[in-house]
């Protein structure tokens, strides 16, 4: 017996967004003949991802065992399918629609998440936040790196040129002329004085953190010396006492300015050292000077070794959000997509980012060629059914379709304004529709 796959073939379904314990009915309009010409087969199916049915029992996938998925009274009145659920708890909801045509199954499936309160009350977003333009090593101008990023789904982005903040302004100011939606944050990637040993992300600071460390007439050696004076007499070594110390004089000085602070990539690897010495890196991670770290990076050694430390700096009272970036310099063999930030917020403003990360509230996502979320099991879980089923089938290939006419009407093409400006909406109407806001 085959199972053929009939997608859309019933309409006025509900929002995949449900609140926990919620009874639901389903009034569907039947769109496909093959339902209504095979009547007298039809059944609905139920299993949540706890194997449970809406009695509680479970529920098991093979005949012979004890009871198989839960079959769903209905009533079909002309071409309208008529039942009624208990969504308990907070999970995944299966709900698969079939008929029989000889040797053949043919189904329709729908799936659904029930939410507690807190997030149901929230939106989602994605977007990447590390990226390097031609202000410093990348590929593209800073006018046209977020329109890159558009392609990739996100809804919000930096720059984040190499000590240089002139950069992120014009990407800023290119974004405004478009009504895309897309959120673009003021950014920078500052460093250890004159070596770089560590790189700390500044996201959403008011000016440029590199051009004060760099200023003679700045406070960022005091500070520095002061943090590495107290290290040397708890007996720390004098290198990563040295460059512990300018970390921490970065970090204070971007939340001074009213940002976020990243420590990204710790252990960036130049040749066949690491950037950063293990007891430097252990050292940042124990004092936990800085807002949250960055995982993914495109580049899976990388973030092995990062999800190892972290593993081990957790059963040590380690407790920082992850961010999930690509450090997206252009080059033709990087996927961007597959390194972002998930927040969980009213809106993809700096200020609903900074205040999703800051109360733990996202997931970073990271991989090579493949995506793979890090963060608070409940989160991660329900970011996992949004991945599958909002931004690939429906959100990215909107922001995808937008990005071109972006790029388009940044080289000066005239008449599209008006099209970025209907996708934008039609991003936000299939949003509302998906979480149930309409």
């Amino acid at each position: 017996m085959g199972l053929i796959a009939c997608p859309g073939s019933f309409a006025n379904m509900p929002s995949a967004i449900q609140k926990v314990d919620s009874t639901i009915k389903f009034v569907l309009e039947v769109k496909n003949e093959i339902f209504l010409q095979y009547a007298d087969t039809l059944c609905v199916k139920y299993i949540r991802d706890d194997w449970r049915m809406a009695d509680d029992r479970v529920a098991f996938l093979s005949p012979g065992a004890e009871h198989l998925w839960q079959n769903v009274p209905f009533t079909l009145s002309g071409n309208i399918l008529s039942f009624e659920l208990d969504l308990k708890g907070e999970y995944e909801h299966w709900i698969g629609i079939r008929a029989r045509k000889d040797n053949d199954l043919y189904q329709d499936e729908y799936f659904f998440y029930t939410l507690e309160e807190d997030l149901l009350s929230l939106d989602v977003f994605k977007g990447n936040v590390h990226s390097h333009s031609t202000g410093s090593d990348g590929l593209f101008p800073p006018e046209k790196m977020p329109f890159y990023m558009r392609k990739a789904g996100f809804d919000f982005t930096a720059v984040t040129d190499h000590k240089v903040f002139e950069p992120t302004l014009k990407a800023v100011e290119s974004s405004k002329k478009f009504d895309s939606g897309l959120q673009v944050y003021y950014g920078e990637e500052a460093e250890s004085y004159g070596v770089g040993i560590n790189h700390i992300l500044s996201l959403g600071a008011s000016s440029s953190i590199s051009k004060w460390e760099y200023d003679p007439e700045s406070d960022f050696r005091k500070r520095a010396e002061k943090v590495e004076k107290e290290l040397l007499a708890e007996g720390v070594p004098g290198h990563e006492a040295k460059y512990a110390g300018e970390f921490e004089a970065i970090t204070s000085r971007i939340r001074e300015e009213g940002g976020l602070s990243v420590f990204c990539h710790p252990y960036w690897k130049q040749n066949a050292r690491y950037s950063s010495t293990t007891l430097l890196t252990d050292i940042l991670m124990k004092r936990g000077n800085f807002d949250a770290l960055e995982l993914g990076n495109f580049n899976v050694p990388r973030m092995a070794l990062c999800n190892a430390k972290v593993m081990e700096a957790v059963r040590n009272g380690f407790a920082k959000p992850f961010i999930g970036s690509s450090d997206y310099h252009g080059r033709p063999s990087h996927d961007p997509s597959v390194d972002y930030t998930v927040i969980f917020a009213k809106d993809a403003s700096f200020a609903s980012f900074k205040d999703a990360v800051i109360n733990f509230r996202c997931v970073a996502v990271g991989g090579c060629k493949d995506e793979f979320p890090f963060g608070s099991f409940r989160l991660v879980k329900y970011a996992l059914f949004l991945m599958e089923h909002y931004f690939k089938k429906i959100h990215d290939p909107l922001c995808a379709e937008q990005r071109e006419l972006l790029l388009r009407a940044a080289d000066g093409e005239e008449g599209l304004l008006t099209r970025i400006a209907e996708l934008k909406e039609k991003i936000l109407e299939e949003r509302k529709k998906f979480f149930g806001r309409t």
